[in-house]
């Protein structure tokens, strides 16, 4: 066969290797490879086993092109980076003259072994080759003509090897370099496919044990509410069987909001859902799962064990908020207005200051707020300005630098404002904050920047602040006990929370939302409240509100012995008096309240922490109490 000219770059190509092979010493008129570069059958197994899936395709892509040359007069050979035969394949006839010349397994085939050939021209010069047996440097092979390509690495940075086809000169043609070519490049693309697999499945696997690690339960669903993936913890919590996939969730929980969010393609934050199981309620925040282009094929559901969500919820520096207004129960109208103004103060940025005693859920209305607003994916941080000393307040606030004073901890640590940057700071009981501390978290909200202590760079925060109060902040400004350019500054939008006492219609269903709650916590069934328990808790003034409330429904369903709940279960009565209860107390207003106190006290054997706890309120609002009463903190038990 006629060959038609070269590619002037080709030749210019063959012309350096040609170059290069005299300047070797090679001899042109050998006749293959030496037998020095022969490897033993063990060490060519080792390097086959060492780069095996190179090895493994570039022989099936070999393989699948010989089998449409079959009888043609063909052979194709495969090489390594290094230059040694891997493998070979090809009519009996060339077979034979293969072998006299010793390109087999095992022998090494490049320039400075056997001058100018297809696979070492192709392994030097990195680019695919056509090699008429008239150039090829060894004179007794000049009657072979070959076609050389390298494989490349997946990065296209490495070659790996050669694959080359050869034939009588008679039967070669350079177009026969483009099915070399075409099987170099599918093996290095099958590479680099096989290597894209590789690290999704590493990725996979890593995601899954990230996902497995962590505390919360984690699940995916379906657009139509089909469990897609989920962790253990997610098994553990919701009960879900090993074979849960595929599965509709509200087979096992009840999910029917969930699902109407993520049809409406909304987030939910921190809903309540029950087990069909067990019944056991966990918190669940769900995000859509969306395409680039916005599609929404599927949802993300977080579940935490209600517990952890209490627990992190009453922590000092908590920076997450987790109740929404869906969590706040009650149809009066006086709430129904409370709740009107705060969800248009959440859609807002200015300040809020809430008004109300303790235990309406100041902190549950400032949770929602942060949540229905736009910092609602960004730190909520609570800080009760009662609880506090003084001489901490501060540092707490502000933080410090290292060394600012003895016992300071290693590195400092952020104060609150820093912590709630970007996210809303939630001033609870912030009447009780000393006159000093005023000041500077005036000068913080005018200037948007703060210090830490013994500290001299300042740092800029962007925050909302959330502020509420049990006293009357204007009488304590007349009293010079508050400033009035802090009240200002805090109070744009004022919203006032009913006490419980002027929402009765609220009361039995905040009671029987708390039984529910605490059988589910003692596993126990309990039957609706009778008629004169009813009237009773209708009747209680319930100083301490909505809190006050729920440890009262805690107390009676510890104390019950049945499954009734009676009002003596409810109130008891302090100093051996039985047969009162706080339901029908008489006197004013002040004795009602002090009576519940006196109540709670002897219910907590006299413990005052645990009696302001319960009662919601402070302990210094609690010993003011007492003392008002003329019963001293150091007067023995209620």
């Amino acid at each position: 066969m006629q060959h038609p000219p070269f590619l002037p770059e080709l030749e210019a190509v063959i012309k350096r290797s040609l170059a290069r092979s005299a300047a070797y010493g090679i001899d042109p008129n050998h006749d293959g490879a030496s037998e020095t570069t022969r490897l033993s059958a063990g060490a060519l197994r080792r390097r086959i086993a060492g780069q095996r899936e190179f090895f493994l395709l570039a022989r099936e892509q070999i393989d699948g092109l010989y089998r449409l040359l079959t009888g043609t007069g063909f052979c194709m050979a495969l090489a390594d980076r290094d230059g040694y035969v891997l493998y070979v394949v090809g009519d009996a006839d060339l077979m034979e003259y293969f072998t006299r010349r010793r390109c087999l397994p095992g022998y090494r085939w490049t320039e400075r072994d056997v001058g100018t050939c297809a696979i070492g021209l192709a392994l030097a010069e990195r680019i695919p080759v056509f090699l008429p047996g008239s150039r090829m440097y060894s004179v007794p092979a000049r009657d072979i003509s070959n076609a050389g390509a390298p494989v490349f690495s997946p990065d296209g940075g490495e070659v790996l090897g050669a694959i080359s086809l050869s034939g009588r000169s008679s039967r070669m043609h350079i177009h026969t370099l483009g099915l070399v070519r075409q099987a170099a490049e599918t093996v290095s693309a099958q590479l680099r496919e096989r290597g894209r697999f590789r690290e999704l499945a590493i990725k996979r696997q890593s995601l899954r044990a990230i996902i497995d690690a962590d505390s919360r339960g984690i699940l995916t669903i379906t657009p139509e509410g089909r469990i897609a993936e989920c962790n253990r913890q997610a098994r553990s919590l919701l009960r879900l069987p090993a074979a849960c996939e595929g599965r509709l969730l509200n087979d096992y929980v009840e999910a029917g909001e969930l699902l109407s969010c993520l049809a409406a393609g909304n987030s939910l934050r921190a809903k309540e859902v029950a087990t069909r199981r067990t019944g056991i309620t966990h918190f669940v925040g769900l995000d859509p799962l969306r395409m680039p282009g916005g599609e929404v094929v599927g949802g993300l559901l977080t579940i935490q064990e209600r517990k952890e969500v209490m627990r992190m919820a009453v922590e000092v520096t908590g920076n997450l908020a987790h109740f929404t207004f869906e969590a706040i129960l009650g149809v009066s109208e006086k709430l129904q207005l409370a709740m009107r103004h705060a969800r248009i103060a959440a859609g807002g940025s200015a300040p809020v200051l809430l008004c109300g005693e303790t235990g309406t859920g100041k902190e549950l209305f400032a949770q929602a707020i942060h949540n229905s607003g736009r910092r609602a994916h960004q730190p909520f941080v609570a800080l009760n300005c009662a609880a506090i000393p003084k001489e901490l307040l501060e540092s707490e606030l502000f933080g410090y630098e290292e060394g600012a004073f003895t016992g300071a901890q290693r590195g400092g640590r952020p104060g609150k404002l820093e912590l709630a940057d970007s996210g809303t700071l939630f001033l609870d009981e912030v009447g009780d904050m000393p006159l000093d501390m005023q000041v500077k978290l005036l000068r913080v909200l005018q200037s948007g920047e703060i210090r830490r202590v013994g500290g001299l760079r300042t740092i800029a925060v962007d925050l909302r602040i959330i502020s509420a109060t049990n006293m009357d902040l204007r009488q304590a400004i007349a009293d010079h006990q508050f400033r009035e350019d802090l009240y200002y500054r805090i109070s744009t939008l004022t919203i006032g929370i009913p006490p419980l006492r002027e929402r009765p219609e609220d009361i039995l269903l905040l009671a029987d939302h708390f039984m529910r709650r605490q059988a589910q916590l003692m596993d126990r069934r309990v039957r609706p409240l009778p008629e004169v328990t009813r009237q009773a808790l209708l009747a209680c003034p319930w100083p301490g509100n909505v809190r006050q409330l729920e440890s009262c429904v805690e107390r009676a369903m510890h104390l019950a012995e049945g499954d009734e709940l009676l009002p003596e279960h409810f109130f008891g009565s302090g100093g051996g008096e039985s047969g009162k209860t706080a339901a029908s107390p008489p006197g004013s207003l002040a004795d009602m309240e002090l009576r519940a106190i006196r109540d709670m006290l002897a219910a907590c054997h006299g413990n005052r922490s645990l009696c302001a706890r319960r009662l919601g309120i402070s302990r210094p609002t609690l010993y003011r109490r007492l003392k008002e009463a003329g019963q001293g903190p150091t007067n023995g038990r209620a």
